[in-house]
This record gives C-alpha cells, structure tokens and sequence, in this order.
C-alpha cells in the first residue's frame, strides 16, 4: 500500500457497524498529481477514492478515482468526504467543486450524535422548472470509520 499520511478509509452510508459502501478521503490532496492520487486509489482498491484539493474556507475542489481511472463524480465518496470534513472542522454546509459540477452538501449531528450528510447538485439552467420548495437533500447516515487493512 502506498505510504501517505492522511488516508481515510470510511463506510459511507453506514446506518450500522459494518455496513455501508468502502471508501478512501484524503483530506489534504493539493501536493498530489494526478498519477499520485491514481497509486492511491489502487493501492487501497475501494471502489472510490475522494481527493481534497484547494480550499477556499468550506468550499473545496474534490476529485474522484476508481482503482482503474479517474470519475467525474461518486456519491458514497462524496458523504464520507462531507462527513469527514465536519468531523474535523464541525458541522454545516459545504460546497464541492467536483468534474461533474458543484455540489452542495450540508452535515449536521443526529441526536445519537452521529454526523448525516445530504448532497443537493446545482443545476445549470434546463428546459423544465424545478418544483419550488423541494431543495432538501436525501439525509444520509454519514460515513464511519473503518480501520485500515
């Protein structure tokens, strides 16, 4: 496995011990290339990986590799991502900049205390309005903490 501090392995969508969807979140990507964030995402062999990249306060540059190629996006990724982000700096809104586009993402705590997580993606300007009002997000359990292998 490819020795770099700062890995995450996390079950993203995890509403208990040992379920969930695997995935890698490296919280401080911006010294990695490309080719760098590829070893790592074949080295842990999830079926994504989550890169965070510059930063500008809550607003981040997230990318997303499978062991075989990079993706434009990937949603249980983008819950652990969020979830460990508001474990690390609290909860409340973030905003991911991602190749599929920018992604919204708000993280509370539940009352057991647990960090949820909701992805709401900005649309560009379509034919057919969007219903007013219905702008809440799909809460999510969050993501837990797995232990590496």
């Amino acid at each position: 496995m490819t020795s770099t501090t700062g890995i995450l392995q996390l079950l993203a969508f995890a509403a208990e011990p040992g379920g969930g969807n695997p995935a890698g979140v490296v919280l401080d990507a911006v010294d990695l290339d490309a080719a760098q964030m590829q070893r790592i995402a074949t080295d842990l062999g999830h079926p994504e990986t989550a890169f965070v990249g510059e930063r500008d306060g809550r607003r981040v540059a997230v990318r997303y590799f499978s062991p075989g190629a990079e993706v434009p996006f990937c949603g249980h990724a983008t819950i652990a991502t969020a979830v460990a982000l508001a474990e690390a700096e609290g909860v409340g809104p973030f905003t991911f900049d991602t190749a599929a586009g920018t992604v919204e993402v708000s993280t509370d705590r539940d009352a057991e205390g647990r960090v949820t997580a909701g992805v709401h993606q900005r649309r560009a300007a379509s034919r057919r309005p969007r219903a007013r009002g219905r702008r809440s997000p799909a809460r999510h359990p969050g993501a837990t903490l797995r232990r590496p292998r």
